[in-house]
């Protein structure tokens, strides 16, 4: 039993020793896989830390590139410009490829541009867009710069105008490479375009000019600041007339001193010092100026007689005197027109129904009705030449519209124009026609007017005289008031003038009204030269006595001013002087000969002539119309040295200050509401070199209201005629 119990014992402990290393053995590899499962995460924790973050892409290739995927999940490079596809991986690819293609890429607008490759562009001709040259062109933002300068002087624009976002979207279409410079930068570039284009001037002047005629007149801008504008007039070696502004800067007043010193400083500037004529208006202050810069002149030899022609009056100007003298006493009639026209354009519901009124009346003129400024006779002149034109249309007008004779009939109003008021209005319009081309004809600037002069002022005498004489009261009035204006300035007064001084024995000294300039310039006219046709004109403008001695005063100073040109232009023998010996042994030869020679000549009655007596020797050009006088001193230059240098400073005198006048509309548009702030010298600057860059192709940057109505007219015929297609397709 013992046994048993001790075998059953020994069993017992056996199988839980057994069991016990089992269950242990058991835990052993449960714990195993455990540590062996976190050693795996841990080392893809691991993994996973020590992968970089992706990096942003550097390169500059990628502001022209951008990554896409394609349907097998792969990554590539898409050209913006061209749509192409590059592989792009990191590793493998890299981004020398996608550089390559920038170089070569044709649409890619920031191509590098090799500087000796040029490329072919179509260049439009000038004065049209729709023809061109092919030509090769090379981009150079240097250049570029400049010529956006240049258009910011010459379309008169502001500095701003590089800032304007509307510009920069054109800009950045047009040509992306170009950068826009800021207001300062383009500032700083228009000031460099004006020292430039100065430089040049200076170097034309010394080449291909010695002598200049001037004109000069002040005016007030809208800050009250007093501007002086001076002008150079000349013909240069190729017998070109010539334009230049070469002073636009602040006076301190409007005496004649302040002027003559301010003249006296612009010529020194340029280094200009032979002035021939300088033509002002008639304000007492210019001839003041005029003997300040004549004292100046003579003293450094700088004009031919002492001065005595260097004062020329604008004949413009005269002629305004002249005309506003005669419409002081202005006739009702030209109150009415004037009252009417008013009432026409004070309303646009107005103007259509006029338009109606004289479409009913078939009036076919399409004149714009303009309203004058009674301070300007030319304005009353365009007003009434186009109201008269509308007679039928203001009579019905009347009829349709009941306000129209209760405003002009009114306790102010002057009244309706009548039948005879028309008829007055249109004397009127057809006399003041010819000052007004008249005008025009003495203003122009492209070609020579001087020898024109005598021609311009002849006429308009006898038109007068003609008036003078009319059975039509108002005409006979507006004709004597203004002929004693006209004798004030170029008729019988100034050849009393002349008498008086040839009784004293005085000689003028500049101060005369009608410059002797006025006659020299129709005689070295070949088409009239100092003829028989001329010597008569003279004796209808100032009698028959004051007329002849009128006459040979001017062939006497017409030879005397060639004999100064002569002595400073004619050539002279620069050759070798013989020896005493030499001449000694000759001189008995040589005297026996011309000795008999001249005493030959002169028994034939012959002498050498002068230039001037082979030039009016010669027959008289025909009077064509398209006859060029500059062409024909070119041409014959060669055979008159000495009378075509006088010829050639002569045809450059201007008569006329409107080539100044003209300056101050660029003035005041460049010193406008909204740029009053520039200083003097920067709109120097900006007039300056806006008339030197635009030389002879001006064009108006001024808005034409005619025009503008025409156009809107023109539009609204647009729309109303789209409208009915509309309603008729509808």
């Amino acid at each position: 039993m013992g046994d048993t119990d001790e075998t059953v014992a020994c069993e017992i402990n056996q199988t839980q020793t057994q069991e016990t290393e089992a269950g242990a053995s058991t835990t052993g590899v449960v714990d195993a896989s455990k540590e062996q499962q976190e050693s795996k995460d841990g080392e893809k924790a691991d993994e996973e830390s020590r992968k970089r973050k992706p990096m942003a892409l550097r390169s500059d290739v990628w502001y022209s590139f951008g990554k896409v995927k394609l349907d097998n999940g792969e990554e590539r490079a898409k050209c913006k410009w061209c749509q192409k596809l590059f592989h792009c991986g990191s590793r493998t690819n890299g981004t020398s490829s996608l550089k390559a293609h920038l170089k070569i890429c044709k649409k890619n607008p920031n191509k590098p541009v090799v500087d000796n490759q040029a490329t072919l562009q179509l260049t439009p001709c000038a004065g049209t867009s729709s023809m061109g040259n092919v030509t090769t062109w090379k981009f150079d933002p240097d250049k570029l710069r400049r010529i956006f300068a240049e258009m910011i002087i010459e379309d008169e624009q502001p500095f701003m105008l590089s800032e304007h976002s509307g510009l920069r979207k054109l800009m950045a279409e047009a040509c992306p490479r170009f950068i826009l410079p800021s207001r300062r930068t383009i500032t700083r570039a228009c000031v460099k375009v004006y020292e430039d284009e100065k430089d040049k001037l200076k170097k034309f002047f010394k080449e291909n000019c010695e002598r200049v005629c001037l004109t000069t007149d002040t005016w007030t801008a809208k800050n009250s600041q007093n501007y002086m504008c001076v002008t150079a007039h000349f013909i240069d070696n190729d017998w070109n007339l010539r334009k230049k502004i070469i002073g636009f800067f602040l006076v301190k007043g409007h005496r004649g001193e302040d002027i003559g010193k301010s003249l006296e400083n612009c010529l020194a500037e340029w280094g200009i010092d032979k002035v021939f004529t300088i033509t002002v208006d008639n304000a007492s202050a210019n001839n003041n100026a005029i003997k300040y810069v004549r004292r100046m002149l003579n003293e450094s030899k700088g004009c031919f007689a002492e001065g005595e022609y260097l004062h020329m009056r604008c004949a413009a100007h005269i002629i305004n005197l002249i005309v506003g003298d005669g419409l002081k006493e202005i006739d009702i009639s030209i109150q009415r027109v004037r009252a009417a026209v008013k009432f026409i354009r004070c309303g646009t519901s107005r103007l259509v129904k006029f338009k109606k009124c004289a479409e009913l009346a078939k009036v076919q003129s399409k004149a714009f009705l303009n309203l004058d400024i009674c301070t300007r006779w030319n304005s009353t002149y365009l007003m009434l030449n186009a109201a008269q034109k509308y007679q039928k249309a203001f009579e019905r007008y009347s009829d349709e519209d009941p306000y129209y004779k209760l405003e002009l009939e009114g306790e102010n109003g002057p009244g309706v124009p009548t039948k005879t008021d028309w008829d007055k209005a249109r004397k009127m319009a057809e006399f003041l026609e010819h000052f007004y081309d008249l005008t025009l004809r003495v203003s122009v600037q492209s070609r020579p007017t001087s020898h024109t002069y005598f021609h311009e002022i002849a006429d308009v005498l006898l038109l007068l005289r003609e008036w003078c004489h009319s059975e039509d009261n108002l005409c006979k009035e507006m004709g004597m008031r203004m002929l004693v204006k006209y004798y004030k300035y170029w008729g019988d007064k100034y050849g009393e003038r002349l008498g008086d001084r040839e009784k004293r024995g005085e000689k003028d000294k500049g101060d005369q009204l009608l410059n002797f300039i006025v006659f020299f310039c129709v005689a070295i006219d070949p088409r009239y030269k100092l003829s028989k046709c001329i010597r008569m004109g003279i004796k209808v403008m100032f009698g028959d006595t004051i007329g002849e001695k009128l006459w040979d005063t001017v062939n006497t100073y017409f030879r005397a001013l060639f004999e100064e040109y002569k002595e400073m232009y004619a050539p002279k023998d620069k050759a070798p002087q013989p020896t005493e010996s030499e001449s000694a042994k000759t001189s008995t030869r040589v005297s026996r000969w011309m000795s008999v020679i001249t005493e030959q000549i002169n028994s034939e009655g012959g002498t050498v002539k002068s230039e001037v007596d082979k030039y009016l020797s010669e027959d008289n050009e025909p009077d064509t119309k398209g006859f060029d006088i500059l062409k024909w001193w070119k041409a014959n230059s060669t055979r008159f040295p000495v009378l075509s240098r006088m010829a050639r400073d002569l045809l450059a005198i201007p008569i006329t200050s409107v080539a100044s006048e003209s300056a101050f509309s660029a003035g005041g548009r460049t010193l406008d509401d909204f740029r009053t702030s520039l200083t003097p010298k920067m709109v120097e600057r900006l007039v300056c070199a806006n008339d030197w860059l635009r030389g002879g192709n001006y064009v108006s940057v001024e808005e034409d209201s005619e025009q503008m109505f025409l156009l809107e007219e023109e539009l609204s015929g647009l729309s109303i005629s789209k409208e009915s297609t509309t309603a008729t397709e509808s």
